[in-house]
Parts: C-alpha cells; sequence; structure tokens
C-alpha cells in the first residue's frame, strides 16, 4: 500500500524513512512489501482507516533473512518478541531509541540488504528492503501496466 503522497514515488522508500518505522528508524530509508493484498492493507492501515493506493511489485532477490522461519530464528537466538514489541510506545512515549532499531543496525551493518517478517496486523507476511536495486542484490519494481501511478508529486494534495 502506498500513501496518496508517495505514490508517485512507488520506490523511494522515503515515507518509511520520514517517519520511522518498526523496521527502520527515522532517516532510513526502508521498502515495506507484503505477500498478499490482505496483508498490505492490514498493515498499511494498523489501527487507523486511511486512504493508500494498493501497488503490485516484482522483486528478485537470491537471499534475505527469513523471520518466518521458527529454525532461523532458533539459529540466530532471535527474540520473536522483538518482532511485536510496542515499538512506538517506545518512540513516541518514552523517548527512547526501540530495540528492533538496533537489530536493523547490525544488520545492514553486516550486509544484509532486506528480511521475510511476520506481520503484526494480519496473516501472510512482509518483506522489507534497507538496500534494494544497488549493484548487486535484491532488485524491486512496481507492476503500473497502465499508468495509472502519479508521475509527480505535483498530483498529490493536502
Amino acid at each position: 500500500m502506498l500513501a496518496p503522497r508517495w505514490a508517485f514515488d512507488p520506490l523511494s522508500g522515503a515515507g518509511a524513512a520520514r517517519a520511522g518505522g518498526r523496521w527502520n528508524e527515522i532517516g532510513q530509508k526502508a521498502l515495506y512489501l507484503s505477500s498478499d493484498h490482505a496483508t498490505a492493507i492490514a498493515e498499511y492501515q494498523q489501527d487507523l482507516p486511511r486512504p493508500g493506493t494498493l501497488t503490485a511489485y516484482d522483486v528478485r532477490a537470491d537471499s534475505m533473512i527469513d523471520f518466518t522461519d521458527r529454525d532461523v530464528l532458533a539459529a540466530l537466538a532471535f527474540d520473536l518478541d522483538l518482532l511485536r514489541a510496542p515499538w512506538k510506545l517506545a518512540r513516541d512515549i518514552e523517548r527512547r531509541r526501540p530495540a528492533c532499531w538496533d537489530f536493523v543496525t547490525a544488520a545492514v551493518a553486516h550486509g544484509c540488504q532486506g528480511a521475510r517478517v511476520p506481520p503484526v496486523q494480519a496473516e501472510g507476511s512482509n518483506l522489507l528492503w534497507w538496500r534494494w536495486n544497488e549493484d548487486e542484490g535484491a532488485t524491486v519494481h512496481y507492476v503500473d501496466p497502465l499508468g495509472d501511478l502519479p508521475q509527480d508529486q505535483r498530483s498529490w494534495r493536502r
């Protein structure tokens, strides 16, 4: 799901960088994708129904961390509670750095480009990317065969 203000640039990750998210700190670009429509809508809206543009993506990647695989979680001694921890409480109310951001910093420092993570709001899975469309690694393209997405920022009105 794309927020209307970012629909003109569906590969930028700028919306996530502006506000920060569970899997990216403020200022860090990230591309959050879901495995199916229902998961994308539920994750985007969370507890606040709002307008959005449902968009398909084509992703090609050789490797990523798969946090939906319990064997991977066990091998990394990864705390599954971190996936569901109230990161907004830490960021917005307690004014501290959410623990999930520290994990992302370490993952990116070790060359990780993305991860498959279980959604908090629905069934299915999410793919998130911290690095994409670079020389090596994941390639991500949005699918818009009829050119329906806006072509520039001026098409979005506040």
